[in-house]
This record gives structure tokens, C-alpha cells and sequence, in this order.
């Protein structure tokens, strides 16, 4: 409207940390909760204490928790982050105002708290408590006295046991030997005063309990200072006796009468008694007898030696027949005293003789095996494949000597011994299995030598011991299976042999060779060989060929292997920073008057060149075996013998050693083909 005028108002809001005084009035910010003013500057509250913030009078104090209860971190805004202490519990009480205000309690005894928590104090597992007040972890919590603690309660002493104070004993405390307690949960020694059954306490020493002693009882639990003694002259087997159920006649004795003064006597003769019981005597049968009276089992009762029981009732005895025996001695009258059967397959002498008994049969060992069979375990069998026995004895059947066997079973002699199949008999008169790569069919008694037949090349056996040629099966050593064979391994490969016939050959590694017929991987040889020092000397410098796009020692020795007349490589740095430099090649001269060969592998073999000149230096001394040497093979052993060779050169029938020469900035390593080595001279055509 004209003449009014518009006023525009604007809120303000409290700093980062502060918040407004709700006083109603006031326009100032105090400190928000989790702060306290300290000076004119709001601070988080420390841990321990708790910071309700500004209140409507502007204070921002700092207040601490109640006894036993602490905050755990800074900034804590009220009273209910304050957690207990260990050993404290927290317990919250509603105020008639309806605020709910905080109180810490000590755990009493039989509790814990473990802190920094809002629970109240934890009980102990039942029948455990605590040493005091104030207990922090439920580990404290321990058996009392009369207790000891089990799986993680506790329970009373049984009687017989006790324990006198507080403990984390897994059991009590046991009295003496022979003394119990009146009951469970005793808490001293001095509760141990009963004597145990089968104890009384000594007269002498009341903490002291003493075995009955034999042929005395004691059946109960009692305060007593002797032993019952046992009626009728019964006896005890052992001292201790809880009860007059173990007053016993003894073996070999019984109670006859029945009267109150009537005591046990011995077994008549013909009777016994085995064991400890109140049982009458036993009779032990017509015609069979015992050594004295108080006999004390069935043993007592005798059938004569080499005799056995033909009848039971009446029992009755007689010589054992053929095929049978006795014992040695006069032995038990029992149901099985009577003849024994050979074991199956076994004879007595005079069956296998066919002629009368002579003597008596006492043991098994008068049952004998017939010829070509043995025992095992006394067990007769068949003299299996691979033994024989002459028979008519005891014995096992004999094995054939090593690498020998039978053509049958029940052979009698060792004159039936042949050599097994996949063996043959050696030079020494010794039979050996076969190696891989052959197979016997073994000796018969015609023939008792078996042959190794070598097999077919390119075929091998899986495993030594080979017996028939079908087991030439597989490919031989430096062979691998090609087009459904096995085919020669090439240059560059190898096989360990025993594959299939569709395993082909394994190719060496990169930057390796091999002759062809290479076995295994250590026959695969670097294609570039540095010398030892750095250059292989040559009469003439001129042979070299250049090649100048192989600035470096890598494109060089590439230069090399890609060309099969290279012998080897010189390359001359010229720049050493760079590496780079000129290289050269020297070639292979075919219709050379020179053979050269340099050692590989330490002499494992040896790469030979034509050439029409002598490379390498001469060594200063030349070995003996090296200046008799008039052919390769005689040249490279006198090279294997010397440390310092490097190579050889053979010129028509003399043999020189040689070495590299060091030269500063100039390297050399010579080529491995695999044609170039001697170990592969078998395989060329």
C-alpha cells in the first residue's frame, strides 16, 4: 500500500560444533552434545566422562560416570555410553521423574563382568563362585571347598574325596587308601573316617586303613579295627574280601557235612575240584585216575601217553591206530582226550610205507607229507610252481634258487628247476632278468637255460622281466611313435622310450640340438658354443667371411646357425658401449685335410668339421695318450682327459689338443648341428 514500508529478516545458524541456547531468549550458541567449553573454545569430551552440551544457563560442563561405569571413547554425549568397568555391573533405575539414571555395582562374590558393557554382573556356572568381589573374568570362577570343577560346573567331592578351599581341580582329594567319607561334599582330611569295605582301620594310626587279610571279610563301611574271619575254614582268594560270599573252598577242597563245626577237606583220590567255589568234589570216571588226593582241575585226570579215549561212558582208553596219535605223556581225561587225526593230506610213516606201525604215535609230528608236497604253518599243500620237496617229512617246500622256477607243481627235487620266463642264465652261472628291451620265454627241464631275445628294432618292453615277444610292444629308446609306428627321432628331438606308438618324439628346448636317436634331454646341446676364453685361433684370417649386416654377437651367432658350412663365428667389438661390431664367419671346407672337433657337454660328445686349416692353439704340452693317438675316437679320450682341452685337430694319423686364446674385444663360439656330432656317425647313411 502507499506509504508502507517492507522490512526482510534473515536466520543465522550456530557454528560447526555449537548449537543454539533453547533458553527462549537468548540468541547464542553454547557447545553441542559430546563437547564441553573449555575457555571460549569447544572440546570433545574425554573418554570416561559424557557431554550432554549447553544447557539453558550456558553451561557446556564435562560430567563424570558413576562409580564403576566409564565411557570407552571421546565424545560420549550422555549418561548411557557409559559402560561398566571389569568387575562391574551397570543397573538402571527409573527416577520418579521418569528419567532413567545409571548406577555401577560391584559384582559381588559368585559373579563377574568381564567390562565395557551395559549388562549387570554374570553368575558363575552352578555350584562355582568367586574369591571376592570385583571378579573380571568368568575364568575366575572356581570350585569351592567340598567341590571340584567339571565341564564347567561344579559338583560335590564324592565320598571317599575331598577338597579344602577354593580350586579349578578337575576332581578332590582322595583319603587314604581304604577310607571313605560319610558323605559327598567333604571339605577336609579329617572327614575321612570310615574304613571301606573289605578294610579295618588300624589300631595304631586311625588315618590308616589295612587290607582284610586272607581268609577274613569285612561287608560294610564302618569304624571298625578288625576283620570278620571266614566259617568253616573257608578261604579267601585274595586279602580284601568285601563280603562272606568270597569265603571259598579253594581248588582241590570242599565242605562235606552241613553242620555248624564242619570244615573243608581235600578231594579224594579220583576226585577234583578246579576252582574257587563252594561245589563238591568231581568223580573223574572208570579206569581213570589221578596222581594224589586234592586234585585241582580235569588235567588231573590221566589217559597214558600214545593212547586215546574210545569211550566216554564208561571212559576208556586205547593205543592210537595208524594215522592218528597220542600225546607224549599221560594226559587229560576229557571228551577230547581221545586219538588225533592226521591233518588232511598228512600220513604216518607206516601208511606212507605201506607197512605195520612200529612204536607208538605221540605227536603230530608222526604225520608226514608225501613226496612233492610241503607244509606251511604245518598246513600240507601241493608244492606250488617254483618249489619242490623229496616228501616224507615235516618240511616246507623248498623255493628254487633265484630267478629259477618249475614247469609244475609237486616236483620232489631241485633237479626240476629251470630258469623262470624274463630271465636267463648268465655267464657266471647265475640267472639275471632280462633288460628292457628284450624277453625270455624261460628254460624247461630239457632245457633248463632261458635265452633274452633281443626285440625287433625299433621295439622295446615296457619293463625289464620281459616273458613273451608280444610284449615288444612299445618304442625303444630314441624312437617315437610316427603314422602309427615308431620311426628314428630326428635332429633336434629325443625320446625316453617305453611310449606308445602314437607319443611322438619331444623336441628340444630352444636354441638346442641333438644328433638323431637322442635318448634324453641332456643330449640336446646349445647350437652355438662359446669358447673358453674368447677366440678359437686359425692359421689363416683370410678364410673368414664377412657379414656385415650382423652388427652385434646375437645377429652374428644367427648369421651362423642359419648357414650349415658355418663352423663358428669371430665377432670384434668396436664400440663397447653399444656392443656393436663386425662380424665373421668361418666356413666348413669338405674335402679339408683337417678335422676339427670341439668338446660338448664336458666330452659327452663332440661336434667334428672338415676344414683346410688348424684352428685353435695347440695346448703347450701335448698329453701322451694324445700324441699316440692316431683316429677320432683315440683323440677325443685324450681330449675328455685334460682339463684345459678344448677341441682336437686330427691330421691323417696325428692327434693335437687345442684351446681357445684370450683377445680383448673379440669373442668366438662355434655351431652344433646335429649331422656335425660324432654320436650321430651310427645313424647316417
Amino acid at each position: 500500500m502507499a506509504g508502507t514500508r517492507r522490512s526482510e529478516l534473515k536466520c543465522s545458524t550456530c557454528d560447526i560444533g555449537y548449537k543454539l541456547r533453547r533458553d527462549g531468549t537468548s540468541k547464542h550458541c553454547d557447545c553441542a552434545p559430546g563437547l564441553y567449553m573449555d575457555g571460549n573454545t569447544c572440546k570433545s569430551c574425554t573418554p570416561g566422562s559424557f557431554c550432554p552440551g549447553g544447557d539453558a544457563l550456558g553451561n557446556s560442563p564435562q560430567s563424570d560416570c558413576p562409580d564403576g561405569l566409564a565411557t570407552t571413547f571421546a565424545g560420549a554425549k550422555s549418561e548411557a555410553q557409559c559402560f561398566t568397568e571389569a568387575g562391574y555391573g551397570r543397573v538402571a533405575t527409573k527416577q520418579a521423574d521418569g528419567k532413567v539414571s545409571l548406577t555401577g555395582v560391584v559384582c559381588p562374590v559368585g559373579t563377574y563382568n568381564v567390562g565395557k558393557n551395559t549388562a549387570g554382573c554374570q553368575k558363575c556356572g552352578a555350584g562355582l563362585t568367586t574369591a571376592g568381589n570385583t571378579t573380571t573374568v568368568a575364568a575366575d570362577c572356581v570350585a569351592p571347598a567340598g567341590s571340584y570343577l567339571d565341564k564347567g560346573i561344579g559338583k560335590l567331592c564324592q565320598r571317599g574325596t575331598y577338597s579344602t578351599a577354593l580350586n579349578s581341580a578337575s576332581s578332590c582329594t582322595p583319603c587314604p587308601d581304604g577310607i571313605t567319607t560319610e558323605a559327598e561334599g567333604s571339605d577336609n582330611s579329617n572327614l575321612c573316617i570310615l574304613a571301606a569295605k573289605g578294610h579295618y582301620i588300624n589300631p595304631a594310626n586311625a588315618s590308616e586303613a589295612l587290607e582284610c587279610d586272607y581268609n577274613t571279610y569285612q561287608d560294610e563301611e564302618a569304624a571298625v579295627t578288625e576283620c570278620k574271619p571266614c566259617p568253616h575254614g573257608w578261604k579267601t582268594k585274595e586279602k580284601g574280601a568285601t563280603g562272606v560270599a568270597l569265603c571259598l573252598a579253594p581248588p582241590g577242597f570242599e565242605l562235606v557235612g552241613t553242620g555248624e563245626n564242619d570244615t573243608i577237606t581235600e578231594c579224594a583220590e579220583d576226585w577234583y575240584k578246579a576252582d574257587w567255589n563252594r561245589n563238591a568234589c568231581v568223580k573223574c570216571g572208570t579206569g581213570i585216575i589221578t596222581a594224589a588226593t586234592g586234585s585241582v582241575s580235569k588235567d588231573a585226570c590221566l589217559v597214558p601217553a600214545g593212547y586215546g579215549l574210545v569211550s566216554l561212558n564208561p571212559m576208556v582208553a586205547e593205543p592210537c591206530k595208524a594215522n592218528t596219535y597220542g600225546h607224549a605223556m599221560d594226559r587229560v581225561a576229557v571228551a577230547n582226550a581221545r586219538c588225533t587225526a592226521c591233518p588232511m593230506n598228512m600220513f604216518t610213516l607206516d601208511v606212507l610205507n605201506n607197512e605195520a606201525r612200529v612204536g607208538l604215535y605221540t605227536s603230530e609230528a608222526a604225520c608226514l607229507v608225501q613226496p612233492g608236497w610241503g607244509t606251511t604253518s604245518t598246513i600240507p599243500q601241493q608244492c606250488p610252481v617254483g618249489t619242490f620237496n623229496a616228501g616224507k617229512n615235516r618240511l616246507p617246500c623248498q623255493q628254487c634258487p633265484a630267478g629259477m622256477t618249475t614247469e609244475a607243481v609237486e616236483k620232489t627235487s631241485d633237479a626240476a628247476c629251470v630258469v623262470q620266463p624274463g630271465w636267463a642264465m648268465g655267464a657266471d652261472g647265475i640267472p639275471a632278468p632280462c633288460d628292457k628291451g628284450s624277453y625270455s620265454i624261460g628254460g624247461t627241464e630239457g632245457s633248463p637255460n632261458g635265452t633274452c631275445v633281443d626285440c625287433d628294432a625299433p621295439y622295446s618292453t615296457q619293463e625289464d622281466e620281459a616273458t613273451a615277444v608280444t610284449e615288444c610292444a612299445v618304442c625303444a629308446p630314441g624312437y617315437g611313435g610316427s603314422s602309427g609306428d615308431c620311426a628314428v627321432c630326428g635332429y633336434g628331438t629325443f625320446s625316453y622310450g617305453g611310449g606308445s606308438k602314437d607319443i611322438a618324439c619331444q623336441t628340444c628346448a630352444a636354441g638346442s640340438t641333438s644328433a638323431q636317436h637322442a635318448t634324453h634331454p641332456q643330449q640336446c646341446y646349445s647350437t652355438l658354443i662359446d669358447a673358453r676364453k674368447d677366440v678359437f685361433a686359425v692359421t689363416d684370417e683370410a678364410t673368414y667371411v664377412s657379414e656385415p649386416l650382423a652388427t652385434s654377437a646375437s645377429q652374428c651367432g644367427t648369421a651362423c646357425t642359419d648357414n650349415s658350412t658355418c663352423v663358428m663365428y669371430r665377432f670384434d667389438i668396436t664400440d663397447t658401449e653399444t656392443g656393436t661390431g663386425t662380424c665373421k664367419l668361418f666356413p666348413e671346407t669338405a674335402l679339408g685335410t683337417f678335422e676339427v672337433g670341439f668338446k660338448v657337454a664336458d666330452g659327452a660328445d663332440y661336434v667334428i668339421w672338415k676344414v683346410d686349416q688348424a684352428v685353435g692353439t695347440a695346448l703347450a704340452t701335448q698329453p701322451q695318450a694324445a700324441q699316440d693317438a692316431t683316429t677320432e675316437v683315440a683323440c677325443m679320450a685324450a681330449c675328455n682327459d685334460s682339463a684345459e682341452c678344448e677341441g682336437f685337430q686330427l691330421s691323417g694319423a696325428e692327434c693335437t689338443l687345442m684351446a681357445s686364446d684370450l683377445e680383448q674385444n673379440a669373442l668366438s663360439m662355434f655351431q652344433v648341428r646335429g649331422v656335425q656330432l660324432y654320436s650321430d656317425r651310427p645313424y647316417q647313411a
